[in-house]
């Protein structure tokens, strides 16, 4: 240990300023990723979102699918309504006699 101990301190606080800096940047690239991880928590909070309306909507689609007419089912029930209204209005007009 026959080194000057002025060299010694010289190095001993080149390393320690080192080591700040480098504390610095790690401090910095962990408060980036934090702020990476809440933007993606946000994103997949809205996608998740998203995904639920979506399936709202497709469930819906799908109930009105099975719900509706093709066009030969609504030829069917109009000439079933005009039917029955020949039929209402002979009715009438019997009770009008």
């Amino acid at each position: 240990m026959s080194d000057n101990p002025k060299l010694l301190l010289v190095t001993l606080g080149a390393k320690i300023r080192e080591l700040m800096r480098r504390h610095e940047e790690l401090k910095e690239r962990a408060e980036a990723m934090q702020m990476h991880i809440a933007e993606q928590s946000e994103e997949i909070s809205a996608l998740r979102k998203e995904l639920e309306e979506m399936n709202i909507k497709y469930q819906n689609l799908k109930t009105a699918k099975g719900l509706a007419f093709g066009d030969s089912d609504v030829r069917e029930a109009r000439n079933r309504f005009n039917k029955l209204v020949r039929e209402i209005d002979k009715c009438i007009s019997l009770l009008n006699e």
